[in-house]
């Protein structure tokens, strides 16, 4: 030990800041619990121009109390991202501790592992070669520090590594039984269920879900386009073969399967929902189906697996970057066909396992990297939503199934629907919301029917109650089935949940729900009806790579009282589509940071972005231009209005150099607009309207413009904007304006409103 630690040492001191550092090497055994992930510096390499190229591998390991599972899980994404490699954990000096010393001693010196993994160069290529990595760690502050030495493709290896505990994830679930040989089905729900879903058909909302799935099953079917449907007739039929041992159902099901096995997508994208629904058909089948079927079926779903996990060329579309909803369709889809046909007699269950595990941690980092914190997608409500009702929580449902681990819970998963709940307008039972990202809109309340089943059970009394409000029995009994693979999910939840307390959504999930990690900030002032206000404006914290976005940071979104004041655009990828302040002769602001968060209870809160700085290529001197907007809801009604709504943006910067100089204030709105002086009036449908007032820029000129989405409100004339929105149902309250300029104070009733440097100042807020 002593010579290891000699070598340890320079890492550590490195690592430390110096000589000087203090050197804490004694672990503290029973914090040694959770997913601990080691990052080893150089710890792969491969060829690139004749020359060895070294990349960083992170190793994954699952610990209680410093004894840990022998199964470790690699990920080295400039290695190669496609590929997760399998391992042994083959030493832990930690496992000698039996429980008598675990209890006694509070501290261990050194941390010492031999880990050996199977290092994979592509997921295509068969050929593996083994790494072996010996490892010294000890503790410091919140992580783990220490160095290792290994050896792969006979290359002697040495480095830092680096680490860090977090939460056990996934949850395992309580009372988990394990599956027995062949158990069918288990997927959306086990065997011993079955009796439970059969009673659950006889209560009045089984009964309208029955009839829903029967009636989609009457809509025509498609095996071709962006969502082949044939499969997910084929689990409809056969979900009522099985709740009805029905053999002549069964064999409808079967043959749409076989004719949607004819029948694969053009690319992975198409591919992923059929392979989705042949693996549901054949879970609710296995038990009518005869032996020839079930081989055919079973070898057929084991090479979708593969195809899927080990992807595709990109020249074919296919996009494996851990935040694209190519991933996230192809793999959950991968991980649900593996789960349907683990531990089948036929195949090689290694292989399966490997590929469902693969499909599992891609699965973890999608969520990890494409939703945030509080349920928001990097690539728009459309892109998010989509992969999530066709294949991902299908996958997560059978997860916690077969595997007993449940992968919501603790996740960003377990926030989706919190997230689109709080966003919600509805309106003729239909649950509607102001979206970003391309294709303007969302799954709606399919995203219920699949996800609810998923959800953690102290969120439902917030959820269900809405949800059966619009989609159950009290509004169009729809449930939410506008595909015939959600109804078994919807009627699992019904035969899993009969008893909760309503409550409403304010009082469980707060007025103000913020996903911090992507930079979305959601106001609303009730959840009552289609006259709540809701509004909401995109930071773009984070600008993934390898996915879609569109040119909105800083873009909001308003309605109230009935009606969409501020919406988005046309899906296109233009800049001018975005509620935001558009410089035309230069390129849109990448992402932004928040300067300044502050909320209070009633739903009002305020908050400042300020962009990325552009710069002018190839300048010499440097010219470049940041923005900053600042945006405020007021709902206190201490102005005499329902909703009152301000806008500051600024430039710092070279506001004068031609690229930066001209500034256009856009504003979408499906009302039609009349104009006066430096205010304009936006008409609803109904009585109400919004009037918008600019006290900067003195000379403002507004026009407008037809739009196939409404109307676009354009303002110019200055170089800063501060613009003061009211909503009301009469006519708009008059404004109180001293002195002028971004200095200027404005009152509307007993509300005051000014601009200090960085924020806007409400005197109901921060006064």
């Amino acid at each position: 030990m002593k010579q290891r630690y000699l070598i340890l040492l320079p890492f550590i001191l490195f690592l430390l800041g110096g000589s000087n550092a203090t050197i804490l090497h004694s672990f503290d055994v029973k914090k040694l619990s959770g997913n601990i992930q080691l990052t080893l510096k150089h710890g792969v390499w491969k060829l690139w121009n004749k020359k060895p190229v070294y990349q960083n591998i992170t190793l994954d390991l699952v610990c209680e109390e410093g004894k840990c599972k022998p199964e470790v899980w690699g990920y080295a994404q400039k290695f190669n991202q496609d590929v997760d490699h399998q391992g042994t954990l083959e030493k832990n000096n930690l496992e000698q501790l039996n429980i008598s010393e675990i209890k006694t001693q509070q501290s261990h010196e050194l941390w010492q592992l031999k880990i050996t993994m199977n290092i994979q160069t592509h997921p295509w290529n068969t050929e593996i070669s083994q790494a072996v990595y010996h490892i010294d760690l000890v503790p410091y502050k919140d992580r783990i520090i220490g160095s290792y030495q290994g050896k792969y493709n006979q290359k002697f290896l040495q480095g830092s590594v680096t680490g860090k505990i977090k939460q056990i994830w996934p949850v395992p679930v309580k009372n988990y039984k394990n599956l027995v040989p062949q158990e069918h089905p288990r997927l959306v729900f086990r065997r011993d269920q079955l009796p439970s879903i059969k009673k659950a058909i006889q209560t009045p909302e089984g009964k309208a879900i029955i009839q829903a799935l029967k009636t989609n099953l009457e809509k025509p079917i498609y095996y071709d386009g962006y969502v082949p449907t044939g499969a997910y007739h084929a689990s409809g039929h056969c979900f009522l073969a099985l709740i009805d041992n029905d053999k002549q159902l069964a064999n409808t099901g079967w043959e749409i399967v076989k004719k949607s096995m004819e029948n694969p997508g053009r690319r992975l994208l198409e591919h992923s929902p059929i392979v989705t629904g042949v693996a549901l058909a054949y879970d609710f089948c296995y038990s009518l189906w005869d032996e020839k079927k079930i081989t055919t079926v079973t070898r057929w779903l084991a090479a979708q697996t593969e195809q899927l996990v080990k992807g595709d060329s990109p020249n074919n579309g296919w996009n494996s970057n851990a935040g694209s909803n190519w991933n996230a369709r192809a793999r959950g889809a991968a991980g649900l066909a593996a789960l349907a046909i683990l531990n089948e007699p036929s195949l090689s269950n290694e292989k399966i396992y490997h590929y469902m595990r693969t499909a599992e941690r891609n699965i973890k980092r999608y969520l990890t990297t494409a939703i945030g914190d509080y349920g928001f997608g990097s690539e728009g409500d459309h892109y998010t939503t989509e992969p999530l009702i066709l294949t991902v929580f299908p996958f997560l449902q059978a997860y916690s199934n077969v595997m007993g681990q449940d992968l919501v819970k603790g996740s960003p998963a377990q926030w989706i629907l919190p997230h689109y709940l709080m966003r919600i307008i509805p309106n003729n039972n239909n649950l509607n919301i102001a979206a970003y990202g391309r294709h303007r809109h969302y799954a709606g309340s399919a995203l219920f029917a699949t996800g609810l089943v998923t959800v953690p059970q102290d969120f439902l009394p917030g959820i269900v109650p809405i949800f059966e409000r619009y989609s159950g029995l009290k509004g169009d009994q729809s449930f939410g089935i506008t595909l015939p693979h959600y109804a078994p999910f919807i009627l699992t939840f019904y035969s899993e949940n009969n008893n909760y307390n309503s409550q409403n959504p304010i009082d469980l999930f707060n007025s103000n729900f913020v996903d911090r990690q992507k930079g979305f900030y959601n106001f609303r002032n009730q959840w009552q009806n289609e006259d709540d206000f809701v509004a909401n404006i995109y930071l773009k914290q984070e600008l993934i790579g390898g996915s879609w976005h569109f040119p909105d940071v800083g873009s909001f979104r308003i309605s109230g009282l009935g009606e969409s004041w501020a919406k988005a655009g046309k899906s296109t990828a233009k800049w001018e589509e975005e509620n935001v302040v558009v410089l035309p002769k230069s390129s849109p602001w990448r992402t932004s940071k928040p300067l300044f968060f502050v909320s209070n209870p009633d739903g009002s809160g305020i908050v400042t972005l300020q962009t990325n700085t552009k710069w002018r290529k190839n300048s010499n001197p440097i010219v470049g231009i940041t923005g900053l907007r600042s945006f405020a809801v007021d709902y206190s009604k201490a102005s005499g209005v329902p909703g009152l709504f301000v806008l500051v943006d600024r430039f710092m910067g070279n506001n004068s150099v031609k690229e930066f100089k001209e500034k256009r204030w856009i504003m979408h709105t499906a009302g039609s607009v009349t104009i006066n002086n430096n205010s304009f009036i936006i008409q609803g449908k109904n009585k109400a309207t919004m009037k918008g007032t600019f006290i900067v820029p003195k000379s403002v000129k507004i026009t407008t413009e037809k739009t196939e989405e409404g109307n676009k409100i354009i303002a110019t004339g200055g170089q800063e904007f501060f613009v003061i929105m009211t909503v009301q149902e009469k006519s708009p309250p008059s404004l109180n304006i001293t002195g002028s300029g971004m200095t200027a104070k404005v009152e509307i009733g007993q509300q005051k409103i000014s601009f200090d440097q960085d924020r806007i100042r409400l005197s109901t807020i921060n006064p």
